[in-house]
C-alpha cells in the first residue's frame, strides 16, 4: 500500500514495448562545445608559438593584427574570418591599437585528426547576419555592458564556417586509417611511457616510414606530437582543476614536475605557475 506521509510516489512501471524490423547502422553524430566567445580590444599584443588543443575562429573588427605560420604571415584584416586547427603553434602580434571577436572550441566525432593551418574564410550573407547578432561591431556596446547570449546563433555561425573550412584541413587519404588510430593510441596511453618502435609495431610500419606520415600531415613526428597532447592535457587541468603540479606532471605523463616545467617553457613559453595564476588569454 502507498504511505502518503511518506511524501513519495511509487515509480511508474517500466516501459513496455515491441520492435520489429531490423537494425541496420546508426547515422553519425557530432558536437560542438563553445570553451570561449569575447570581444578584446588591445593596445599592444604579441604572442610566440601560440597552440593549444582547440580551434579558433577570429573575427576582426579593425586592421593591424597579423599572424606568422610556417614563415607565411595572415594579415588579420576586417571583413575576413581566420579558422585555426587544433594544434597549430603560430606567432601573432599587433603594432596599434586593435580590436576583435574570438572563439575557441572543440568538436566531436569529425573525422579525424586534421592537418595543422590557418585558413582565411570569405562570410556568406547568412553568416554575415549571424556575426552581426553575436558579434556585433565594438561601438555598438560598452565593455561594461553585458553581451547579448546568443547560443544557438554562434552554434549556427560555427557549423557553417566549419562546413566552409574543415574540408580544407582534411589530410590525405588514408585507406587503412594508420594515423588516426595511431593518434587515438597516444590519446588513450597518454600517461604511459611510449616509444616511437612501440608505436610502429602498433601501426604495423616501420618506425622511418611512422615519422614520415605524423610530419607529412600533422607537422610533428610522433614523440613531439606526443608531446603536444600531453602539455595540452597539462594546460587544461593547470587551468580548470586544484591538481597539484607534481600530480598533472603525472597523469599527462611527464616522468616529474621539473621535466614537464623545461617542457611547457619550451614549446608554450611559460611555467605552469604562471600559467595557473593567469586569467584565460586573449589569443
Amino acid at each position: 500500500m502507498f504511505d502518503p506521509s511518506l511524501n513519495v510516489r511509487p515509480e511508474l512501471p517500466a516501459i513496455r514495448h515491441q520492435i520489429r524490423g531490423m537494425h541496420h547502422v546508426d547515422a553519425a553524430v557530432c558536437g560542438i562545445e563553445i570553451l570561449m566567445h569575447r570581444y578584446v580590444c588591445l593596445e599592444e599584443w604579441s604572442l610566440v608559438g601560440a597552440t593549444n588543443a582547440f580551434w579558433r575562429l577570429y573575427w576582426p573588427e579593425s586592421s593591424g593584427g597579423s599572424m606568422r605560420f610556417q614563415k607565411t604571415d595572415y594579415p588579420l584584416d576586417p571583413g575576413s574570418l581566420y579558422l585555426i586547427s587544433p594544434h597549430t603553434a603560430f606567432d601573432s602580434h599587433c603594432s596599434r591599437p586593435y580590436a576583435k571577436w574570438y572563439l575557441h572550441f572543440n568538436t566531436s566525432g569529425l573525422p579525424g585528426p586534421c592537418r595543422l593551418g590557418i585558413e582565411t574564410i570569405r562570410p556568406t550573407p547568412r553568416m554575415r547576419k549571424l556575426l552581426t547578432e553575436t558579434c556585433p561591431v565594438g561601438k555598438q556596446f560598452h565593455a561594461s555592458e553585458q553581451h547579448s547570449h546568443r547560443p544557438l546563433e554562434t552554434l549556427e555561425l560555427l557549423l557553417l564556417v566549419l562546413q566552409e573550412g574543415f574540408p580544407r584541413f582534411q589530410l590525405t587519404a588514408n585507406p587503412d586509417d594508420r594515423l588516426e588510430r595511431c593518434v587515438t593510441y597516444l590519446q588513450d596511453h597518454l600517461k604511459e611511457k611510449v616509444t616511437l618502435a612501440q608505436l610502429a609495431r602498433f601501426a604495423g610500419v616501420s618506425p622511418r616510414t611512422l615519422s614520415w606520415l605524423f610530419k607529412s600531415e600533422l607537422g610533428f613526428p610522433p614523440m613531439r606530437y606526443l608531446i603536444e597532447l600531453r602539455l595540452n592535457r597539462a594546460m587544461k587541468l593547470l587551468r580548470h582543476t586544484d591538481c597539484s603540479i607534481e600530480q598533472i606532471a603525472e597523469d599527462c605523463g611527464f616522468p616529474n614536475r621539473y621535466y614537464f616545467t623545461r617542457m611547457l617553457s619550451r614549446y608554450r613559453k611559460t611555467t605552469p605557475a604562471a600559467f595557473r595564476v593567469l586569467s584565460p588569454g586573449t589569443d
